[in-house]
């Protein structure tokens, strides 16, 4: 019970890492630099608050307009990252090489950076 507190109380501490329209925090605070949360986390590195608080990050994503390219990829790229990301706090076998494969720059950037 109080690990299920203390999660859901890091979960909502979490959300508040990045509001709506923030496209650039997340990038800066989550996916910047070799030793960024997005890399601690898809390298195992990471603690269960890091994968909670990345999963928070990319959640924001989805109801964001892409700089450039369309919706539709813009949605299934964030979805792709926020799967990934839910298969690490799930714990579920190979998420975290799931979520580097979901994290690559490039091809998300090619498409979408303005």
């Amino acid at each position: 019970m109080k690990s299920t507190l203390f999660i859901l109380a890091l979960t909502g501490l979490s959300l508040t890492a990045a509001k709506a329209g923030e496209i650039d925090t997340v990038m800066k605070e989550a996916m910047k630099g070799t030793n960024s949360l997005h890399s601690k986390v898809a390298t195992g590195k990471g603690t269960p608050a890091d994968a909670q608080k990345l999963l928070a990050y990319f959640k924001t994503l989805p109801s964001e307009s892409p700089p450039e390219g369309d919706e539709a990829s813009w949605k299934e790229k964030t979805s792709t990252l926020i799967d990934a990301a839910q298969g690490v706090v799930d714990g579920k076998p190979g998420a975290t090489k799931t979520l580097q494969e979901a994290g690559n720059c490039k091809a998300c950037h090619s498409v979408h950076k303005g």
